[in-house]
């Protein structure tokens, strides 16, 4: 009966998929994980849903629980390395997508997926390669225009000392060599937070186990009175993705 149920609602959830509406999916996959917590392809399909709601942290781990539940299904790893692609982790989504070909070594869609991924490795590399250059490039011609506007249009040239020229053309180009350098360490640390664990607001908002009942009561009592309509639908939605993954 349990996993008639499941289906049932996995059916609703694979729907609500195709109609572009991934939160009512996540809520559906949920519910069916409650009645058959040790069916992959329920948290296979969550994952889906949750890297359609940019949920990456969330997609991740449904992925991971999908291939501990069946280690030898390729589209575990698929899953894996769609999340990792998602966020900027080509390296990562490579190793994901060739353990999923191992696996499976006929699906055209996994070598579609690591050909792509390797031209995005491809491509990142000679951005690595290409932007520090590009910005020192432009750090010297600021430089260079700087001199020559000292040189030529102030009536008063602070900057005719060759030394000094050359040095304020290499400090320029220094600060656009690593201005570049900066900024690709930046979108490293942008990538790399999009799989950190969001912060559970709904554990901050509920008293713990510990705390005296009556109090308890007084509290959710008086916050869900305050609470906005749109804020208990979330909280509902959440509550049941969190129990459907215990």
């Amino acid at each position: 009966m349990s996993k008639t149920k499941a289906e049932e609602l996995k059916e609703l959830g694979n729907a609500a998929i195709r109609n572009g509406n991934a939160l009512e999916a996540m809520i559906h996959y949920t519910h069916a994980i409650k009645y058959d917590p040790q069916n992959h392809l329920l948290y296979s399909n969550r994952s889906l849903a949750f890297l359609k709601s940019q949920q990456y942290y969330y997609a991740l781990d449904d992925a991971h629980q999908a291939i501990r539940l069946q280690p030898n299904w390729p589209k575990g790893f698929y899953r894996k390395g769609e999340v990792e692609y998602e966020v900027g982790k080509y390296s990562d989504a490579l190793m994901s997508y060739k353990k999923a070909m191992i696996l499976d070594p006929s699906d055209a869609k996994l070598k579609d997926a690591v050909d792509k991924t390797n031209r995005e490795i491809s491509k990142e590399k000679k951005t690595e390669a290409r932007q520090p250059l590009m910005f020192g490039g432009i750090g010297v011609l600021v430089g260079v225009l700087l001199v020559l506007a000292d040189l030529y249009v102030a009536d008063q040239p602070s900057l005719s000392n060759p030394i000094v020229q050359v040095l304020i053309i290499v400090v320029f180009g220094a600060l656009g060599f690593g201005s570049a350098k900066i900024y690709r360490f930046l979108v490293k640390s942008q990538r790399a937070s999009l799989l950190e664990r969001p912060v559970d607001l709904l554990d901050e908002m509920n008293p713990s186990d510990n705390s005296d009942p009556s109090e308890t009561n007084d509290t959710s009592s008086e916050k869900t009175s305050q609470e906005p309509s749109t804020r208990k639908g979330k909280a509902a939605a959440y509550q049941r993705y969190r129990k459907g993954k215990s």
